[in-house]
């Protein structure tokens, strides 16, 4: 779930340097956005899908330690699913 602050833009930012391929910097140039807002973006949809694959291995490890081995074809429909 989002960051709820961040919702109504009122997320604490703090400037960084980061280096970027030059060919990610020329397709985010032309969206219409500043190169800041669209990086903040798709790092904080890299944050949200890694936590998804923690509750969900973490939820897998708990099914399984009560339940026994876990059948891989669902947890490859769960990952699918939360990619």
């Amino acid at each position: 779930m989002p960051y709820l602050g961040s919702m109504f833009g009122m997320a604490q930012k703090r400037k960084v340097s980061i280096t970027l391929d030059e060919d990610l910097i020329a397709a985010l140039e032309g969206e219409g956005e500043t190169l800041s807002a669209q990086v903040n973006s798709a790092v904080r949809l890299e944050v949200e899908r890694r936590a998804r694959q923690r509750l969900l291995r973490s939820w897998l490890d708990e099914m399984e330690s009560s339940d026994g081995s876990v059948d891989e074809a669902l947890v490859a429909a769960f990952e699918e699913m939360l990619a």
